[in-house]
């Protein structure tokens, strides 16, 4: 039980994060990608009730908040998380179950096939804009790349 709360509170605050970030950085920027590598992060460390539960109620929850079509992120997340396991499962094991690898592949088929579904007719929201998904994936995801790297001398516990 404590598990699944826990886990749902993790969930309501990537859809916070990604709600505050879409209203502030993505009116002049690119929000930052921090919702679906999230869900696969949590779905590939504890079970892939995340995947689809994750997915479809924050997607929905996303859309609301933003004014979307109630279902669009929820769908482009998980056809995104289904179609980046289902390619990385054809490749070997190892690549498959790296972290980044998967939130690379979901992130970016997510952010293509929202901006399909998105768009008052559909695919008439690609441009040169579009580019802009490729900094938004990859910034989060340096991001996740630094953490260890930085932290990793004060967790070992130094004596100095």
């Amino acid at each position: 039980m404590t598990e699944r709360f826990t886990g749902w509170l993790i969930v309501s605050l990537g859809v916070i994060l990604q709600f505050l970030g879409e209203v502030t950085l993505g009116r002049t920027l690119a929000a930052p990608a921090i919702l679906v590598p999230l869900l696969v992060y949590m779905g590939l460390n504890t079970s892939s009730y995340w995947t689809l539960e994750g997915a479809l109620w924050s997607g929905f929850a996303l859309d609301l908040l933003l004014h979307q079509t109630p279902g669009t992120s929820s769908l482009a997340m998980l056809l995104g998380l289904w179609l980046s396991d289902s390619i990385l499962r054809i490749t070997t094991g190892a690549v498959r179950m790296t972290f980044l690898a998967h939130a690379l592949l979901a992130s970016l088929i997510a952010d293509i096939l929202f901006i399909l579904f998105a768009a008052a007719p559909p695919g008439s929201g690609f441009s040169r804009e579009t580019l802009l998904i490729i900094p938004r994936i990859l910034v989060p995801l340096a991001v996740y790349q630094l953490f260890p790297m930085v932290f990793a001398g004060r967790t070992r516990g130094s004596t100095r």
